[in-house]
């Protein structure tokens, strides 16, 4: 683990946590909470401290769950091909941060001194939640929260021909497999965008160039490579040039690769 990772699963859990679905979610499940009061709190609390303590106690739950599964969902997701084990592992490494922030707000508000068992029985209580937890996070990553930004362009003439897939495909979820577009450096990372998403790789970007296979691009920056069937064109900036792409997106060509790209394109 380092600090890398784990800026980028701050960055995560910060768009994560914006998210009308997230929202939406919480305020379903503090709702029931406070309407049917587990745990005593419908004998011993009127409807507003329910409110605000279940508020509480989700807010510190949800916030702290979702960035330790932001952070498996990014680190752990170089190691793990199966998604349904990256859940799982995601869940399990929350619940002990889950279970511990609980037990801090019912020791705070209610009194309710934590011991080894309560701790192991909040655990358990907490299991659930994580896995909503795991899916959640998971789901609002995958369609387009912090890592994807789904491109909406029909299908492309590569997407139709019957060549080898690039093995830099196979690093990315299956949502996400589709004809490459772009490649940038974030980080230790590689920004792998395909007319599908965009996905963060764990992957040096020399690394991932190579693994482009037979797919026509070109390097115009140490930091960025374009697939040819997706630019539109290139024009000057100055002294620079910039290459257009199709999706309106514009890509900086270094000095060392204009030559590379004034022999594929023409300068407009």
């Amino acid at each position: 683990m380092n600090s890398t990772a784990l800026q980028s699963a701050l960055r995560e859990w910060t768009m994560l946590i914006r998210t009308p679905r997230l929202w939406a979610t919480f305020s379903i499940v503090v709702s029931i909470f406070v309407a049917t009061g587990p745990s005593g709190t419908i004998d011993t609390m009127g409807l507003a401290e329910r409110a605000a303590f279940w508020g509480l106690l989700h807010a510190a739950a949800w916030a702290i769950a979702i960035f330790v599964i932001t952070l498996g969902e990014i680190w752990l997701a170089a190691h793990i091909r199966s998604q349904t084990l990256l859940l799982a592992l995601n869940a399990i490494a929350a619940t002990p941060f889950v279970a511990a922030a609980v037990e801090a707000v019912r020791w705070s508000w209610l009194g309710a001194k934590p011991t080894l068992g309560s701790y192991g029985e909040q655990m358990l209580v907490c299991l659930p939640l994580s896995i909503l937890f795991s899916l959640l996070s998971h789901m609002t990553m995958s369609s387009g929260a912090k890592q994807a930004v789904v491109d909406t362009m029909p299908l492309t003439p590569m997407e139709n021909r019957h060549e080898p897939r690039p093995t830099l495909l196979e690093r990315l979820k299956p949502e996400f497999r589709g004809p490459l577009i772009h490649l940038t450096v974030e980080d230790h990372y590689t920004v792998v965008t395909t007319s599908r998403g965009r996905q963060l790789v764990l992957l040096r970007f020399a690394d991932a160039v190579k693994e482009t296979g037979t797919t026509d691009g070109v390097q115009t920056h140490r930091s960025h490579w374009v697939a040819v069937d997706h630019v539109a064109c290139v024009t000057r900036s100055g002294s620079r040039l910039v290459v257009q792409m199709k999706s309106g997106e514009q890509i900086p060509v270094s000095r060392s690769y204009a030559d590379q790209v004034r022999n594929r394109f023409p300068v407009t």
